[in-house]
């Protein structure tokens, strides 16, 4: 299993591009909240104003990276990373974002810029078994630690 040393390695990246802060000022936050109202995560979303989700395919049992972004007020799925493609739920669909090779032995499919109905991204958080990790300005949110299961939202809200 990948997904401890691609999120160490994504963190020490973050880390580098969130210590040279924000000169704008307060902006719009990312937050992460239950279906029942329970807020999990809420963070400045930053300049960068982009996030990963990383999770287990819980039959496949490999990690997968959904990258995310809010521009102009629209919250898009950019790219997504995987070490297979022919695992259920994934690949690549032509006219869907440019199929390349992920420089580690999997696929990167970038450039889908698909816009979120609703600007939500709306998910189920797996299990301890099937984790769901939000990587965002160099910290990495365990959402299964405290919520296996529960259906949750990300969405981008004014300071």
């Amino acid at each position: 299993m990948r997904l401890p040393f691609l999120v160490a390695g994504w963190l020490a990246w973050a880390g580098v591009v969130a210590a040279a802060g924000d000169p704008a000022g307060p902006g719009p936050e990312l937050w992460v909240v239950t279906t029942a109202g329970e807020v999990l995560v809420r963070a400045p979303l930053g300049h960068e104003a982009t996030w990963e989700i990383a999770w287990l395919h819980s039959v496949a049992q490999v990690e997968i990276r959904d990258a995310f972004a809010w521009r102009d007020g629209t919250m898009l799925l950019t790219d997504q990373r995987t070490p297979f493609l022919d695992i259920a739920g994934l690949g690549h669909i032509p006219g869907r974002g440019e199929l390349r090779d992920d420089g580690e032995g999997g696929y990167w499919i970038a450039g889908i810029d698909q816009r979120l109905v609703g600007d939500v991204h709306r998910f189920i958080i797996g299990s301890v078994h099937a984790p769901t990790t939000l990587l965002h300005a160099g910290r990495a949110y365990d959402l299964s630690a405290s919520h296996p299961g529960v259906r949750a939202r990300i969405e981008v809200r004014p300071p």
